[in-house]
């Protein structure tokens, strides 16, 4: 037995009142009176010996001290230890990413049952164990730290609810592990659909509360863009995905909406684990709202079945083009690209490098400087010797003809519609990669495409010459190429903010009133936010627009799509042993209390019936 608030047990010094006045009490007094007949009849009525009436005086001074004490000690706390499966202190983490939101068959959610699990096993706890409460989506978030107020873990355990973000457990393990450490004989109650991984050490329990039978499609990838050599046109890529832990193949169709109207309808069927891509070409005038909108029989989750944003209004991306002598198919590919508004160029001798001014990208054709430049993306073509990162070798003159090219990573954004058949190609150099530079295309053995980064410096180079192949000219394969490696390399510039998604938990640079086409998982919603002090953090899907700037937040995520089961062997394997409070541990207050108040009311019958005072 111990006490949880031992300060209060001071108060017990209140006993030394009734004992003062019990020692001190006022002796009796003669006094004259005229007859005695009334105290004569009195005192045959209450006739009583001289040890009954010390006897009531004890017990009357008893009453009083067991009232005081039995009191002071309601109001420290007592508290008896646990059994021997009960533990110090309990950690408890539980997931809040978009997973959670997803229902079963009677409407329930994951994160209601997580909730309505550990309420339970709180309720078991002793009231001398020390709780955390930790919630976690894209962060973690500490929500009580150490803590012997159930009653407050219990309120905010009660006000957790999902958010559409992407689950990242690790920095919530990381937390988790060290608030445990305070404590000798912590455990960490975990409960989500997916188990920590790396617990050594730990005294850790997985509850699942994944539903038993997912049925789940989503939206798992999404970017759009600007067609390279058309004008007011763009496309949409879209991936969809199905869960692994589907029972059967999902039949949905996709509505394409564009300015409030349905433009675009596809009827899919996917397998479970399988994930398909779409492009879907789009017409319209920028600014536009574009919606895709996922409609699935049974889907368990809705948070991943829409994309709202607005046809992109970019500014055309700053080329600087410094070549030798310019290729003609170079020069015919940048010319379409200009006359549709995508880009303009910065064009360029190399007797004019160093450039005053900075572009969004450098294009080097048939040139590079000595010094090599680190502060913008670079675009190599047919480059004539090593400089910086670039490495190669040179092919004597005219180069080595290829009568086919071979794609080695053809999902890349590089090789986006680029078609390699009936393409011949005259290569130049023998081109030695390094860092994390990969092959895109191969003709016979050696790379003459690659692309990659280098120190956070994005690269493409071409190891051949386009005048010199054959049918190059013939085929949209180059302009399709240059365009997609202009895109690909300013993708995180400014010039294409707009084409950029973003995902719930990124910080938004804006001020001022933003507003939301939100989706909240069945519908469209309007809605505003304050961005206070320049700052805005995505809590939500949709797209949003500011008095200067406008984007959208997708989840897009295939963790989360990808609902897991339920699976009752892995479930009992890691549960730890039933807690079970000691029998009456948190009732001792309200036990001391009820045994003050009988001895009150007993003090006061005796008082008034048998004169005990």
């Amino acid at each position: 037995m111990h006490f949880l608030s031992p300060a209060l047990l001071h108060l017990a010094w209140l006993a030394l009142i009734p004992l003062a006045l019990y020692l001190f009490r006022k002796r009796a007094r003669r006094v004259s009176v005229s007859t005695l007949l009334f105290y004569r009849s009195l005192s045959r009525e209450h006739q009583e010996s001289a040890w009954l009436r010390k006897l009531k005086k004890w017990l009357s001074l008893t009453l009083s001290l067991l009232v005081i004490f039995l009191a002071v000690l309601a109001l420290g706390r007592p508290s008896a230890h646990g059994t021997n499966n009960t533990p110090a202190a309990v950690v408890l983490v539980i997931d809040r990413s978009a997973s959670m939101a997803a229902q079963d068959s009677q409407g329930r959610t994951c994160l209601n049952e997580a909730k309505k699990l550990l309420q339970q096993r709180l309720n078991a706890l002793p009231d001398q164990v020390i709780l955390s409460l930790i919630t976690f989506d894209a962060k973690p978030h500490v929500l009580l730290s150490r803590s012997r107020n159930r009653r407050e873990c219990l309120r905010l355990l009660a006000e957790i609810q999902p958010l559409p973000m992407e689950s990242r457990p690790t920095n919530a393990l990381t937390v988790s592990r060290r608030l445990a450490e305070l404590e000798k004989g912590s455990q960490i109650w975990h409960v989500g659909d997916t188990a920590f991984t790396n617990t050594e050490g730990l005294t850790y329990a997985f509850f699942n509360v994944a539903t038993t039978a997912p049925q789940n499609v989503g939206i798992t990838g999404f970017q759009i863009r600007q067609a390279p050599m058309s004008r007011d046109r763009f496309e949409a890529f879209v991936k969809v995905s199905a869960a692994k832990s589907n029972s059967s193949t999902s039949t949905f169709q996709l509505e394409v909406s564009l300015a409030g109207r349905l433009a675009q309808l596809r009827e899919l069927s996917l397998a479970p684990g399988i994930s398909t891509t779409l492009i879907l070409p789009l017409e319209g005038v920028r600014g536009q709202r574009l919606e895709l909108l996922l409609k699935a029989p049974g889907d368990c989750l809705g948070w991943d079945n829409a994309v709202v944003t607005f046809l992109p209004q970019t500014r055309p991306i700053v080329v600087a083009w410094v070549a030798e002598k310019a290729d003609p198919f170079t020069e015919l590919a940048m010319t379409s690209m200009i006359e549709a508004g995508r880009i303009e160029i910065l064009k360029g001798a190399p007797a004019a490098w160093p450039l005053k001014d900075k572009p969004d990208v450098y294009v080097f054709e048939g040139w590079l400087p000595e010094e090599w430049p680190t502060d913008r993306p670079i675009i190599a073509l047919n480059p004539p010797q090593s400089s910086g990162p670039l490495q190669l070798q040179r092919l004597q003159e005219p180069g080595l003809p290829h009568d086919s090219v071979r794609d080695v990573a053809p999902d890349h954004p590089l090789l986006y519609r680029v078609s390699t058949s009936r393409l011949a190609i005259t290569q130049t150099s023998i081109l030695q990669l390094s860092g994390s530079l990969e092959p895109l295309w191969m003709a016979g053995t050696e790379p003459i495409l690659v692309a990659g980064e280098v120190s956070g410096q994005r690269l493409v180079i071409t190891a051949f010459s386009p005048s010199r192949s054959e049918q190059l000219a013939l085929l949209p394969a180059f302009p399709l190429l240059l365009g997609n490696a202009l895109y690909w390399c300013v993708e995180n510039s400014e010039a294409v903010s707009e084409l950029r998604p973003h995902h719930p938990g990124d910080l938004l640079s804006e001020t001022g009133l933003i507003q939301w086409t939100e989706w909240d998982g069945n519908q469209f919603t309007e809605t505003t936010g304050e961005a206070s002090k320049g700052l805005f953090a995505i809590q939500q899907i949709g797209a949003w627009q500011s008095s200067d700037h406008r984007g959208t937040s997708i989840l897009a995520s295939t963790t989360e799509t990808d609902l897991p089961s339920f699976n009752a062997e892995s479930q009992a394997a890691s549960a730890l042993p039933n807690i079970k409070a000691t029998s009456g541990v948190s009732d001792w207050p309200f036990v001391l209390l009820w045994m003050t108040l009988i001895l009150l009311m007993l003090e006061s019958w005796l008082f008034h019936q048998k004169a005990v005072f």
